[in-house]
């Protein structure tokens, strides 16, 4: 698949989504904001794309779509939308560079920080708690996968894991799923 591909799948899923919880509730807010998410950094990817930018494109699409994603498992898109991601061999050799391996080693460390830096906040026993570590599992086994994919030299693929599953952590985030112990930049929340 190309990262063009991609994006246009991500727009696609987009475009058919509607918010399943209702207008006026705190859930129907988590939802229009992961929406507003994942638009953006599909906005983002298509700018990065047309100056001729795949490493920032794939990146930025690949964010968008963990939002996307998270939502979709969360139950506040309907008709549910689960993009993932897929690997990019058509582009490899234009994505594994020198310029690719730094940011995929940076997203790396933000993913493995942001991992480190919440808990998981409702209570255990609830299915708010269910949820909060099914996110939370999907962003590390997101996290181990990228390690596979550049531990094989794939640092496409490795960048597009390690920001998908930073989309998935934030999105759970912002749905307050999480509460962050340190390093409230690594989200895209209001600091104290």
């Amino acid at each position: 698949m190309l990262v063009s591909d991609y994006g246009k799948a991500l727009g696609r899923a987009l475009h058919g989504v509607t918010l399943s919880p209702p207008e006026g509730t705190a859930l129907h807010k988590v939802a229009r904001e992961a929406r507003e998410m994942a638009a953006a950094y599909l906005a983002d990817g298509e700018t990065f794309l047309a100056a001729g930018d795949l490493m920032n494109g794939l990146a930025a699409f690949a964010y968008g779509s963990g939002w996307l994603d998270a939502a979709s498992t969360l139950g506040l898109f309907t008709p549910e939308a689960l993009l993932g991601f897929p690997p990019f061999p058509e582009e490899a050799g234009l994505l594994a560079v020198g310029r690719v391996r730094e940011k995929r080693e940076r997203y790396r460390r933000m993913l493995s920080g942001a991992v480190e830096a919440i808990e998981c906040a409702p209570d255990p026993g609830t299915p708010l708690f269910a949820a909060a570590t099914l996110v939370l599992g999907r962003a590390e086994d997101l996290l181990g996968e990228g390690d596979r994919h550049a531990a094989e030299g794939r640092d496409g693929d490795a960048l597009a894991c390690y920001s998908h599953g930073h989309g998935w952590l934030d999105a759970g985030v912002r749905a307050g799923l999480f509460r962050i112990l340190h390093s409230r930049e690594l989200f895209t929340v209001a600091p104290f």
